[in-house]
């Protein structure tokens, strides 16, 4: 199986590894009985460079393989654009506050929390 070159990824948050979605069909998609057969490395791949492999049956893609991190980390992404477009939603519905006033707000309580704990 040939070895991918990974890229990083641009995003600001932390990661402890580079990973890379885009699928290269010459190296990404492998047959069952290929899959089957050489399940062992196909483990290790996706664990060390952190692409997806692509699984076909009959010629067509039907699965993938891919590293249990990423799975974490493209729920959480998912997760936190949805809570972008609830908030957006609520903007548009003129529910939202002035950056200045959270800002204030959150000054307020956090003042309160450093007096709370002695700070």
């Amino acid at each position: 199986m040939p070895t991918a070159k990974v890229k990083t990824s641009t995003s600001t948050h932390p990661r402890k590894r580079p990973f890379h979605w885009t699928p290269r069909l010459s190296e990404d998609v492998i047959s069952f009985s290929k899959c089957r057969n050489n399940l062992a490395a196909c483990l290790k791949r996706v664990g060390e460079t952190h692409r997806l492999i692509f699984i076909t049956q009959n010629g067509r893609p039907t699965s993938f393989i891919g590293n249990i991190e990423d799975w974490d980390a493209f729920v959480e992404t998912q997760e936190l654009m949805a809570d972008v477009r609830a908030a957006e939603t609520e903007l548009d519905a003129g529910q939202g506050i002035p950056h200045a006033e959270l800002k204030r707000q959150v000054e307020v309580e956090g003042e309160a929390m450093r007096r709370e704990l002695g700070l």
